[in-house]
């Protein structure tokens, strides 16, 4: 898959100025640049057995309907996964297959290049200076579109919790008798960025995202394909085809190598 992305001329910083009575210049704004990511397919295998299907399940109708609700549950949190940590791969195929790898779509650690804030391994904790020169990066990179959303795992939620600033915090003793102790939303000179706790951004990592940026684009939407019936067992497989959409990632950014501990 493959889209078009457009930048804004940034101009001299003094803004210009033309002589009076100055023909027009010749100019030619700048072309559009392509980007693309591979499809990837997952899928999610279940079965049941005839005898699971057939005796009575306290609070259920049907055994097999519970596996398939099960199952697509399953397959949402291996696409979170995947649209998090994956990395291209793409092997030419000699014909419809390909014979030697799977497809494997870009995730979002991977096609975030343009703004990255780098730790030094386990010696380097996550500070608030840290985590603001990535927003100016950001800022700087972008094209005016400012990141809104960071994702991050528990121990660096717990830091982003701890910065010392007057950040944006639910407290409100008066009323409920409880102190929140946690960030939900960190305001910055560079705009105000939702902290989202997520289990699978790696622990030492995280990205800051410009939402309206990324895209999950399907070309096969998830759907059941039953297999069939083994003796006495049927099985079905839950497949789903598609990629994640990065419009224009110098929008976000990533910090990663920071302490886990």
């Amino acid at each position: 898959m493959e889209w078009l992305n457009d930048t804004l001329e940034s101009g001299t910083g003094t803004g210009g100025a033309d002589l009076e009575g100055a023909a027009a210049a010749g100019r030619r704004l700048s072309s559009r640049s392509r980007s693309g990511n591979i499809c990837q397919i997952s899928s999610y295998t279940f079965g049941i057995s005839g005898t699971q299907e057939a005796i009575a399940q306290y609070g259920l109708d049907s055994e097999y309907s519970y596996q398939l609700e099960k199952a697509m549950k399953i397959l949402k949190i291996m696409q979170e996964q995947i649209l998090l940590n994956s990395t291209y791969a793409f092997d030419v195929p000699d014909s419809y297959q390909c014979a030697t790898a799977a497809r494997s779509l870009r995730g979002v650690f991977a096609a975030i290049t343009t703004n990255v804030q780098t730790g030094s391994g386990g010696s380097s904790a996550l500070t608030e200076s840290s985590f603001n020169a990535l927003l100016q990066k950001i800022f700087e990179a972008g094209s005016g579109q400012q990141p809104d959303v960071a994702f991050v795992n528990g121990f660096q939620k717990r830091r982003i919790s701890g910065f010392s600033s007057n950040n944006v915090r639910y407290i409100n003793m008066q009323q409920e008798k409880t102190l929140r102790n946690t960030i939900v939303a960190y305001e910055s000179d560079f705009g105000t960025i939702s902290i989202v706790l997520d289990r699978w951004v790696p622990k030492g990592d995280f990205p800051v995202l410009s939402m309206q940026d990324w895209k999950i684009a399907y070309l096969r939407k998830p759907f059941v394909q039953q297999l069939g019936v083994a003796g006495d067992a049927k099985e079905a497989q839950i497949i789903t085809e598609y990629t994640l959409e990065h419009l224009n990632e110098a929008n976000s950014g990533k910090a990663t190598g920071f302490a886990t501990a």
